[in-house]
């Protein structure tokens, strides 16, 4: 019997609704569509790079538009019994689709790789270092739980929760064809809130989250079985017009995909994100859209950029987005990085490996060397770097290991651009270089490293954060590790700025206005009259000084503050950090704080602002950009008023 499922809860069932979908809703990931293209294509290559191979991973991801839509008739049998679970007032879902429209899906599919391997029966796996593949039982029979490997891209088990967060009934369905055996296998997956029916099939106790579309054994069974029947397969594949064919490698299938993932998105995510193993080779994409395609591989990127709408995925508050010619001057950037021998790097001295990690003058050799290095910089030259750093799992020796810095000056950037890729998946969470006309690159390719940065990733691989779950306490000055590497390009830029020659006389000019006295102003000056009766000396008059006006006001209002612009201030900052505690009779308010005394992010807390960009919302800080500076305001209430604030604004 082939259908979907929803296993009823027990009475000694804890009920927990699924909150997984919230990882791909940060701050990094603006648009759905780079959620989806980071998640499906990270295990693609992870396949790859872990199996040694040189083929090139294919991936292919196809939205079908109107044009080619699904008609009700035709897609109904498939989600029959399903469609009462969505229609249930607790399911989660906003918006239930009526089912009397055409559904629009997407496809994503990747091609080279070994599909998912492993027993398709299998309900329990404890220990994956038992030499045997567990791929299908960890993708859908698992949330949470990971059967990668250290050295592979994922860790948290929650990537392939995207899929469903991308289609407007939390919904969709796997096909892959597995290397091994070359069997074709297909399972669906629902993903709504503990729920019931209505009136026929209510339970005592609702039921789970988790509904599986597959094959049942009997009447009351509730694993599904893959569908291996040749005729549903052949449905599937021809009413979604999938390339899987005997092709090893796996097929999603995202019904009512949500309007947000577009052609411009999908295709500005892929190349923003990987980039890197497209332009080595290692990657080929084809998106499209109903008959319109984007191909991105390493001899077509320059002119697919062409096809893109840049216009259609900017927002009025984005500033993250890069152009077109931004792009391509970042695609001449990599490509230089290919062409470079082991001579053309600047190889920093090797660190002792007993010792945390520290940016010091011993890093950079002798003072000629470093000298040579600016002048090289200051004419234009691109410069790379090769830098040491320890790798140390607890309980083990520790080893030195290496990795890749490069640096660029661009007089036509804005602000400058870090970039940091991790086996080629492009960490876009981290800033290091803060000033300078400057493009710098960080390149992580050596295993151990890989391996420990990984493990500091967050579920949407966007940051490395020293308090992940797979991370604290796992290695010898971890914490130390982190920081040194985030903080490479702008140490690395430091050091190739040329110190200044004489005194500087202008230096503080921004900060302080010093009036200078002109030949006129002088010769006014007279000497006091013998008859004033003082004895005073004509020095010279103490200049005033012009203090810089703050660029912002912070106002006490009620249950809150406002912060916004100095109407006084010439001089505005592109970002500003704001932390918040309540006062406390002894200590630090900041340090002080508690997530049981407030969230910004969260009721009661209510913010109101114009002229920003947010950055960070969440426990006692906000940080923004300023996209407006002739007026910006942030309004926070909803503090607690018997208690004062404490405001620390950087």
């Amino acid at each position: 019997m082939i259908e979907w499922r929803f296993k009823p809860n027990s009475k000694d069932d804890m009920d927990v609704d699924p909150i997984q979908g919230e990882f791909f809703t940060t701050r990094d990931i603006d648009n759905i569509s780079t959620a989806v293209i980071r998640e499906g294509i990270q295990n693609a290559l992870d396949e790859r790079d872990r199996l040694g191979s040189s083929e090139t991973v294919k991936v292919r991801i196809s939205l079908s538009g109107d044009k080619y839509a699904i008609k009700p008739n035709e897609y109904t049998t498939l989600i029959e019994n399903l469609i009462p679970h969505l229609n249930s007032r607790t399911s989660g879902i906003q918006n239930v689709p009526t089912f009397k429209e055409e559904m629009k899906y997407l496809v994503f599919e990747d091609f080279n790789t070994k599909g998912l391997e492993g027993n398709p029966k299998e309900y329990y796996v404890e220990d994956i270092s038992d030499g045997h593949p567990h791929n299908f039982y960890y993708f859908w029979r698992n949330v949470g739980r990971s059967g990668k490997s250290d050295d592979q891209l994922g860790r948290w088990g929650l990537g392939k929760t995207v899929f469903p967060a991308s289609s407007l009934i939390n919904t969709f369905w796997g096909i892959t064809v597995r290397k091994s055996d070359n069997q074709k296998l297909l399972l669906g997956q629902s993903i709504l809130r503990i729920h019931n029916l209505e009136d026929v099939g209510k339970e005592e106790c609702g039921y789970r989250p988790y509904g599986m579309y597959g094959e049942y054994d009997s009447a009351k069974e509730y694993f599904a079985n893959p569908i291996t029947s040749e005729e549903k397969l052949a449905l599937f594949e021809s009413l979604f017009r999938l390339k899987r064919g005997n092709n090893s490698g796996l097929s999603l299938i995202i019904p009512f995909v949500t309007d947000e993932i577009t052609i411009n998105h999908l295709a500005y995510a892929a190349i923003e994100q990987y980039f890197y193993p497209i332009l080595s080779g290692k990657l080929e994409i084809d998106i499209l859209f109903e008959d319109d395609e984007i191909r991105l591989t390493k001899d077509s990127i320059y002119e697919s950029i062409e096809k893109i709408n840049f216009e259609s995925i900017y927002s009025a508050s984005d500033k993250r987005k890069r152009s077109k010619e931004n792009l391509q001057k970042l695609f001449d950037f990599a490509k230089w990085t290919f062409q470079l021998s082991n001579n053309d790097y600047f190889n920093l001295n090797p660190i002792d490996v007993k010792n945390q990690p520290r940016w010091t003058k011993m890093l950079f050799k002798d003072d000629d060397a470093l000298s040579k290095l600016r002048d090289k910089y200051e004419e234009g030259e691109r410069i790379a770097f090769k830098v040491p750093l320890k790798y140390q799992p607890n309980n083990t020796e520790a080893t030195l290991c290496w990795y890749s810095a490069y640096l660029e000056k661009d007089t036509a950037l804005v602000k400058p651009e870090n970039l940091f890729v991790r086996d080629g998946i492009t960490i876009s969470g981290i800033s290091s270089l803060e000033k300078g006309n400057a493009r710098g690159m960080v390149i992580i390719q050596d295993t151990n490293l890989a391996r420990m940065l990984g493990d500091s990733e967050n579920p949407a691989h966007t940051e490395w954060q020293a308090d992940s779950r797979n991370f604290k306490g796992k290695y010898v000055h971890g914490k130390e590790c982190l920081s040194f590497v985030k903080s490479t390009l702008r140490q690395v830029y430091e050091r190739l700025q040329k110190p200044i020659e004489g005194i500087q006389k202008d230096l503080l000019i921004d900060f302080f206005s010093l009036p200078i006295e002109t030949n006129e102003e002088k010769k006014e000056k007279k000497l006091p009259k013998p008859d004033d009766g003082k004895n005073e000396v004509n020095e010279d008059e103490v200049p005033l000084i012009e203090i810089k006006k703050q660029p912002y006001k912070i106002e006490k209002i009620k249950s809150g503050l406002k912060v916004y612009k100095n109407s006084e201030a010439t001089e505005i900052p592109d970002q500003l950090k704001l932390r918040i505690g309540y006062d406390v009779p002894r200590g630090n308010p900041i340090t002080s704080y508690q997530e049981l005394d407030f969230d910004v992010s969260k009721m009661p807390i209510q913010i109101e602002s114009s002229g920003i960009y947010f950055l960070t919302k969440e426990k006692n800080v906000i940080e923004f950009e300023i996209t407006n500076k002739d007026h910006f305001e942030l309004i926070l209430t909803g503090f607690d008023e018997k208690r004062d604030l404490y405001i620390k604004l950087q």
